[in-house]
């Protein structure tokens, strides 16, 4: 899954790569990759190879976020600790997908602040990310922290307030966790999570 190889995504990829070439803007191409991806993500998979360091997954993940997005300075809170790797046993797309859906929720709520933390609790991570109305949340966001939940183990629960929260507790787990993708590699590969997730919230590497 970390990789995932389809004929739609083939053909999707090369729309959009297409529509960069003519100096079209790809983003109904991406909406499409990112529809596949959910969809990919939200299927049940084999166990990872090897665990993701969540620490370092959500580091880069939310450092690409605050250099990428249009947006006012401090629109991002995003606390992550730990002084070495967390393992979890869940696909690192999967973990970025979670987090960005309630990013774009906060996003398309305008004014919303988002909240991302990651905490260590013997023996296991709690995750939590807060932000955008509870009432315009994206589709795809509780399906994909539930999924996330069962793939490490885990448990999700959601806030009831008028702001979005969802928090997942996630056993940490044995094994050496895989390497992640960094902020500048986030930030170069077009068709990185971000990208698709953010939109146009995220800025494109061919502008």
């Amino acid at each position: 899954m970390d990789q995932p190889n389809s004929e739609a995504r083939a053909r999707l990829a090369e729309q959009a790569a297409r529509r960069a070439r003519s100096g079209l803007e790809p983003g109904p191409v991406l909406s499409g990759l990112r529809l596949l991806t959910t969809a990919e993500l939200l299927c049940p998979a084999p166990p990872p190879r090897r665990p993701a360091d969540a620490a370092a997954v959500l580091d880069a993940l939310c450092g690409a976020v605050q250099a990428g997005v249009r947006r006012r300075a401090g629109w991002l809170y995003a606390m992550v600790f730990a002084q070495e790797a967390l393992p979890v046993a869940v696909h690192g797309r999967l973990l970025q997908a979670a987090v960005l859906c309630v990013l774009r929720g906060a996003l398309y709520t305008g004014g919303s602040r988002a909240v991302v933390r990651c905490l260590p609790r013997e023996g296991q991570i709690l995750l939590c990310a807060r932000g955008g109305a509870a009432a315009l949340t994206p589709a795809d966001t509780v399906p994909l922290w539930k999924r996330l939940a069962a793939e490490g183990g885990g448990a999700a629960v959601f806030g009831a307030g008028p702001v979005f929260t969802a928090a997942a507790r996630l056993p940490l787990c044995s094994g050496t966790p895989a390497p992640c993708a960094t902020v500048q590699d986030l930030l170069r590969d077009r068709y990185a999570l971000p990208y698709l997730y953010l939109g146009d919230w995220f800025a494109q590497p061919w502008v």
